[in-house]
């Protein structure tokens, strides 16, 4: 049987397409050996996905929706975003469980991170529930190139395996990292005793290591709205009394990073509460080139739009109601 115009188009496709997917050659590459422009060589590999000739697929485990995640991308210019899918997300939003979405959140965020995560890095983290979850779900590796900085002091009012030191600790012991603490509470009562506190070596040590940072891992937490309670490790770790999470509300505080908060529109409020801060400063973060945050729960949508709109987060892992809460308000 003759060749068509037809079947010598596919059979072209079916080989640029190998040469372009298996043997990893650029499109330039592909038109100099085939003497074909890159132009055609764009077109037929586009032609070669378009018929079905070739096929990518993306075996997410555990599954996210990259729709929902493309479009907070676009709305807040991020450079990341995932969106934990859990059994029934895509029915309603209350088909599925607090516990249930949480879990989902936490795999994806450490599947995320992990990917994220390369030998030489140095990787700061924040404190919190979720977070102190989603170190607990990394995979283990050895890479004493790895280091790992605590970014906030800790709290003996918070629960072990929430605080800022014992997290830190945790991640670098799971990565086999090298380890940076900060050995002081998260706020003093003075911006000239924090002043004495980083002039001590070892606070200045680790310190000095927020502007070498290259990759931030923090969560998101919210103020107390209404009858909500505060779903932030800040407000309940008592470090603030009750007379000062009442001024932040008043500020319009609507949720905190790492130990910053700010309003709805992004903007951090009560900077006299970072002049007695033992934690990493706004400005230290916006240095870094990837901050990653992961905040659950459809409550906290109003912190995540705020922290979105500071400009400091640059990569996000929710889940389907949450991250449809937060674009429903944008």
């Amino acid at each position: 049987m003759p060749m068509t115009a037809a079947s010598a188009s596919s059979d072209l496709s079916t080989q640029v397409a190998r040469l372009f997917f298996d043997r990893q050659l650029s499109k330039m590459e592909i038109a100099a050996r085939l003497g074909i422009s890159r132009f055609r060589v764009a077109r037929l590999i586009d032609d070669a996905l378009a018929d079905g000739l070739v096929r990518i697929e993306y075996r997410d485990i555990p599954a996210d929706d990259r729709g929902l995640a493309a479009v907070l991308e676009e709305r807040f210019g991020l450079d990341l975003c995932a969106v934990a899918i859990a059994a029934a997300d895509e029915a309603t939003d209350e088909a599925t469980d607090e516990a249930t979405t949480f879990n989902a959140v936490v795999r994806l965020a450490a599947a995320v991170l992990h990917g994220l995560i390369s030998s030489g890095d140095v990787i700061g983290v924040a404190w919190g529930s979720t977070l102190a979850a989603v170190v607990r779900e990394l995979p283990t590796r050895s890479d004493p190139d790895l280091e790992v900085v605590q970014l906030a002091g800790s709290s003996a009012r918070l629960d072990r395996g929430r605080d800022a030191g014992e997290l830190a600790r945790v991640l670098a012991d799971r990565l086999g990292a090298t380890h940076r603490a900060i050995y002081s509470p998260t706020f003093v009562e003075t911006a000239a005793l924090r002043a004495a506190l980083l002039r001590e070596p070892e606070v200045a040590d680790t310190v000095a290591r927020f502007n070498a940072l290259d990759l931030a891992i923090v969560g998101i937490g919210a103020m107390p709205t209404g009858d909500d309670g505060a779903a932030s490790s800040l407000v309940r770790s008592g470090v603030l009394d009750d007379t000062e999470v009442l001024r932040l509300t008043e500020l319009g505080a609507v949720g905190d990073l790492v130990v910053h908060p700010f309003d709805a529109t992004g903007r951090f409020v009560a900077p006299d509460l970072a002049e007695r801060a033992v934690a990493i400063g706004v400005e230290e973060l916006r240095r870094v080139r990837r901050v990653v945050a992961v905040a659950s729960g459809t409550r906290k949508a109003g912190a995540i739009r705020g922290a979105l709109k500071s400009g400091v987060i640059r990569m996000l892992v929710t889940d389907g109601p949450t991250a449809r809460a937060v674009l429903g308000g944008a």
